[in-house]
């Protein structure tokens, strides 16, 4: 009786694990872009700064929120590079704070209640939308109308596509389990 447990317990903690890795390549989500109050542009690479300003120059928001703002002339979250893309500074609210995709959350939370702003537009890469999708809903309470855009690496490329794919896949399968753990404010 006692192995017979045993076997189904394993059993079930192998079909998860089949679940969960299943799940861990499924990073292509995005909503279609709405009308919003401010775009929020999480820092990461370039590819991220182009959809904002592209997203900033058909119109769906008068501002745009850099999180966090690094001023380098190597780093794409700069508002150098965001002027250069045609985002005009007086448009860009700039935080210098985050250290991660949580601090990321719960700050731009901080700055749309600040401006009275009631819905974003979330750019992140393709591989990122997941979890930041998960972190900004767990604390959102409801009073903010997110929809998450994915964009493509400076190259253009799907994240799976890159040379860094496999180092990227198991980057965010890590993080995304340690934020489902609720471990997201050590995790990166």
């Amino acid at each position: 009786m006692k192995i017979r447990i045993i076997v189904i317990v394993i059993c079930l903690l192998l079909l998860l694990l089949v679940l969960m890795l299943i799940d861990s390549f499924n990073h292509n989500y995005s909503d279609a872009p709405v009308q919003s109050d401010v775009i929020v542009m999480l820092g990461g690479d370039g590819g991220r700064m182009q959809k904002t300003a592209e997203l900033y120059r058909a119109g769906y928001a008068d501002y745009v929120l850099i999180t966090p703002v690094v001023e380098t002339e190597f780093l794409s979250q700069s508002t150098k590079l965001a002027v250069a893309y045609g985002i005009p500074e007086e448009a860009l609210i700039k935080e210098y704070e985050a250290t991660s995709t949580y601090t990321n959350a719960a700050i731009t939370m901080e700055i749309m209640e600040e401006h009275g702003f009631d819905s974003a537009l979330v750019v992140t890469s393709d591989y990122h939308v997941k979890r930041s999708k998960y972190i900004f809903d767990k604390l959102n309470d409801g009073s903010f109308d997110f929809k998450y855009i994915a964009s493509l690496s400076d190259d253009g490329e799907r994240w799976y596509e890159g040379p860094g794919a496999s180092h990227i896949w198991r980057s965010e399968l890590i993080k995304l389990w340690a934020y489902r753990f609720g471990l997201y404010r050590w995790s990166e």
